[in-house]
């Protein structure tokens, strides 16, 4: 089974050679079916990562979330302790680049909001598979911030690039309830915490560059 640490290693190199012209529109056909989903669209707070090098970008759906009365936070990350906390976003203007190049909120206008309000959390990740598992960057900040949020309905948001056949879960890996990606929506048929099942876990790389 292939590991974690080559699943990135893979992803990232077809997700980096992407241009900035294929990131941008294939973005905004993310964010179009996103806005469609009943789960956005009934949200009141809206948790939406802040992206960074050739992520999906996210600035399409956080403008949308503020057009269409939506409470948007992003998550302000603690290195120390490896954990998020979600804060209120009004404007693109009270954002500075902090850790890891990732933008967040300036230091003196953080508003945290708890966990418990949020509706729908936008989850990154390198890779997906079909089951709702992912890998992540190694920091294990969403694997700590999603048990925080029971409630919240939790969507990946990726490229099709980064969906591949099979991730190998830990225990403790909690699976997103749906996956957007330029090209569909999958919404995982296995229960949730199922634990992975062995293949070849063979890379996808269909509409990839």
């Amino acid at each position: 089974m292939t590991g974690k640490k080559e699943i990135r290693k893979r992803i990232l190199q077809l997700r980096n050679a992407m241009t900035p012209e294929e990131i941008a529109t294939k973005s905004d056909e993310i964010v179009r079916r996103l806005t469609g989903l009943p789960e956005i669209r009934e949200a009141s707070v809206l948790m939406v990562f802040l992206s960074f090098g050739s992520e999906v970008r996210t600035d399409g759906i956080i403008r949308w979330g503020w057009e269409n009365g939506k409470r948007i936070v992003v998550p302000l990350c603690f290195p120390e302790d490896r954990r998020l906390m979600p804060c209120l976003l009004s404007d693109f203007s009270e954002l500075e680049t902090g850790h890891y190049g990732i933008r967040e909120p300036k230091a003196g206008l953080v508003r945290a909001v708890p966990a418990g309000q949020v509706d729908v959390v936008l989850v990154p990740a390198v890779a997906f598979d079909r089951r709702g598992h992912r890998v992540g960057y190694g920091g294990g900040y969403y694997d700590r911030f999603l048990p925080e949020v029971p409630k919240g309905v939790r969507i990946g948001v990726a490229f099709c690039c980064q969906i591949i056949d099979d991730i190998p879960a830990d225990p403790q890996d909690i699976p997103v309830k749906r996956i957007v990606t330029e090209e569909e929506i999958i919404s995982p048929s296995f229960p949730a915490g199922r634990p992975s099942l062995p293949n070849s876990a063979a890379m996808s790389k269909q509409n990839c560059p």
